[in-house]
């Protein structure tokens, strides 16, 4: 079942209030998984898979609009 909108901004509301370091190795890999990857972009494994099974790239969309994150650009 893909998220509800409560289930993501529980998510927001958690990176939100993340440590920096944490904060951006999150935006790397919700940017990869909005671009339809698999979240490996920050080189700590394929997180879709194993923690996002039942999320659309539409869902990692949602996740970075909300808290401000270009997954149209890219990540650098």
């Amino acid at each position: 079942m893909r998220p509800t909108q409560e289930d993501i901004n529980e998510r927001v509301a958690h990176f939100t209030n993340l440590r920096p370091g944490m904060k951006r190795s999150v935006e790397c890999q919700f940017i990869h998984m909005a671009q339809g990857g698999d979240g490996s972009a920050a080189m700590e494994g394929e997180i879709r898979r194993t923690y996002y099974p039942n999320w659309a790239t539409e869902d990692f969309q949602a996740v970075c609009k909300a808290m401000g994150w270009d997954y149209e650009e890219g990540y650098e």
